[in-house]
C-alpha cells in the first residue's frame, strides 16, 4: 500500500511537469513495476502512447550521469535506424527533472512483445543479430573510445571464495542439483585460462540484452530496450547474453537459430567460432557466481543459472559443439 501511495504521488508530479515541459495531457497511465528503484508507466496522451521511467537518484547515484549520456545515444541511434524508441529532450538533455527534483524520461511505447526465454526463432535471431551489430558499429565510431573499462574481470581468487560460500550456503539448503552446479562451475575456475577471456575486444556495449529488454513483433526484432547499462566493457558481452537467453533449451543451442544470429551481425563484423566460445566463456565467468538456492524461486534468476548449468556441464565438449553449429 506504501508503495502505490508513493507511486502515485510521483506520477502526479510527473504528469504535472510534462504539461509544463513538453504541453502534453495525459488521459491516462498504467504502472508496469518498479525497475531496480526506478518507477515506470505508461502513460496514454494527446501525443500517443508514451512510455515514462522515474530515476531513482539515491539507488543509482553512482550510474545516473551514465543514464542520462546512455538516453542521449538511444535517441541518436534511433535516428541512425537502430530499433530502439526515440528519447524526448528538453533543453538538450533526455531526462529531467520536476519542481521537487524528481527526475524522469519519456520515450516512445514499444509495439513489441516479449518472446519466452529460449523461444526465438532463426528470423527473429537473423534480425536481432543484424541489429546488434548495427548497434555496435554505432556507438563504436561514435562514441570514444575509454583507456579503462566500467568493469573488470574480477581474479579468480575472489570468484573461488564467492563459490565456496555459495556452495556451503546451497548445501546447507539441501539443493543438491545447484550444489552439485557450484562444484562443477569450481573445478572449472580451478581449469580457466583468464589470458583467453581478457582478449576479447574493448568496446561500447548494451551489456543488458537478456530476452526482457528485447521486443519482436511476428518474425523481427522491433526495440532494444533499457539502455540504462551502456557502457565501455567488452563487446561480446552482447552477443553471448542475447544467445543464451532467446535460444538456449534444455537440448542446447538450436543451431539453425545461432546461424542465423551470426549471418545478421555479420552483416556489420565477422563473428568466428572463436569469439563466439570466448563470448559464452565471458559471460559464464561474470555470472556463474549467481548459482545459489536462494534464487531457486526466481523466475530470471533460476533461468540464468539452467543457462550457467548447461554451459558448466558441456564445457569440455564446448569449442567443437560451437564449431560444428557454425560449420553445419
Amino acid at each position: 500500500m506504501e508503495n502505490e501511495v508513493i507511486r502515485e504521488l510521483l506520477m502526479d508530479d510527473i504528469i504535472a511537469d510534462m504539461k509544463v515541459k513538453f504541453g502534453i495531457s495525459v488521459d491516462s497511465a498504467v504502472p508496469v513495476g518498479w525497475n531496480h528503484g526506478n518507477v515506470c508507466w505508461l502513460m496514454m496522451s494527446d501525443q500517443g502512447e508514451l512510455f515514462v521511467k522515474m530515476h531513482d537518484k539515491i539507488r543509482n547515484k553512482r550510474t545516473i550521469e551514465g543514464t542520462r549520456q546512455a538516453l542521449k545515444c538511444q535517441n541518436q541511434m534511433y535516428i541512425a535506424g537502430i530499433p530502439c524508441q526515440p528519447v524526448m529532450s528538453y533543453k538538450g538533455e533526455c531526462t529531467y527533472s520536476t519542481a521537487r527534483d524528481v527526475e524522469y524520461t519519456i520515450t516512445g511505447a514499444s509495439q513489441g512483445k516479449h518472446i519466452q526465454a529460449g523461444q526465438a526463432n532463426s528470423s527473429q535471431m537473423f534480425t536481432l543479430g543484424k541489429a546488434t551489430g548495427h548497434m555496435h558499429k554505432w556507438m563504436n565510431i561514435n562514441l570514444s573510445q575509454l583507456d579503462s573499462l566500467h568493469w573488470e574481470l574480477p581474479s579468480k581468487e575472489s570468484m573461488y571464495k564467492r563459490l565456496q560460500t555459495n556452495l556451503m550456503e546451497t548445501s546447507s539448503a539441501e539443493h543438491k542439483r545447484y550444489a552439485e552446479a557450484i562444484e562443477c562451475q569450481m573445478n572449472i575456475l580451478n581449469r580457466i585460462d583468464l589470458n583467453d577471456l581478457l582478449a576479447c575486444a574493448h568496446g561500447w556495449a548494451h551489456w543488458d540484452m537478456h530476452i526482457d529488454n528485447l521486443m519482436f513483433e511476428d518474425d523481427r526484432i522491433v526495440d532494444i530496450i533499457d539502455f540504462d547499462r551502456v557502457s565501455y566493457v567488452y563487446t561480446d558481452f552482447d552477443l553471448s547474453r542475447a544467445l543464451l537467453s532467446c535460444t538456449l533449451t534444455s537440448n542446447g543451442f538450436p543451431s539453425e537459430n545461432v546461424k542465423a544470429y551470426v549471418e545478421g551481425y555479420s552483416e556489420h563484423e565477422m563473428i568466428t567460432a572463436k569469439r563466439l566460445v570466448r563470448s559464452l566463456k565471458l559471460t559464464w565467468y561474470k555470472e556463474c557466481k549467481w548459482i545459489h538456492a536462494k534464487y531457486k524461486s526466481n523466475r530470471p534468476m533460476s533461468r540464468f543459472i539452467e543457462e550457467l548449468i548447461w554451459i558448466g556441464d558441456n564445457w569440455v565438449i564446448f569449442d567443437e559443439y560451437v564449431e560444428d553449429i557454425l560449420l553445419s
